[in-house]
């Protein structure tokens, strides 16, 4: 019987030690050489940054993909439409000493950012070992406020061109009426 005991004691001893020795390495830490850029994106009062990022083996998927996530970075700088939803629910029960009570709360938010962006340019480029790449886009303020001018223009044109197709109504009416 001991030496049953001291057979099943050794293999799982040996059991042990084998398995101990197996265990996986670590994870790689992230990388710390990523350019300043990529963690704290530039301020500035003439222009927004955005920095996107995306990890593909094909270089110009990653960087389409990082752009377009840097472009919408910077439209949610420049216009957000915030949806937001929130549910609340409560319920008591019980005799005096021996109440519960029930409540659910539930928070639901949706934001949408839209912006064309013409004149926005790729500023810098990073590719990290692991695949990833990483873009910065700046917009310049100006090339907004440029946007928002020729849309109001477009707006005033079709606003006189209506007028003026009322004009014309009012005065092909006036001319019945004369007959």
């Amino acid at each position: 019987m001991k030496r049953v005991f001291l057979i099943l004691v050794s293999l799982s001893l040996i059991g042990l030690v084998i398995s101990c020795s197996s265990a996986p390495e670590p994870a790689a830490a992230p990388s710390s050489d990523l350019p300043d850029w990529v963690l704290a994106p530039p301020v500035a009062d003439d222009a927004y940054y955005g920095v996107g990022n995306y990890k593909s083996a094909n270089l110009s998927t990653a960087r389409t993909a990082a752009t377009a996530n840097a472009r919408a970075e910077i439209a949610a700088q420049v216009e957000v439409q915030v949806d937001s939803a929130v549910k609340q629910y409560a319920q008591e029960a019980g005799v005096d000493g021996n109440r519960q009570v029930i409540e659910f709360l539930e928070t639901v938010t949706k934001q949408v950012a839209s912006a064309t962006l013409n004149g926005s340019k790729v500023v810098e480029t990073y590719r990290d070992d692991d695949g990833t790449v990483y873009v910065m886009v700046m917009y310049e303020k100006s090339a907004l406020r440029e946007a928002a001018e020729k849309e109001l223009f477009v707006r005033n044109e079709d606003a006189a061109f209506a007028e003026f197709k009322a004009d014309e109504a009012m005065k092909w009416l006036d001319a019945e009426l004369a007959k």
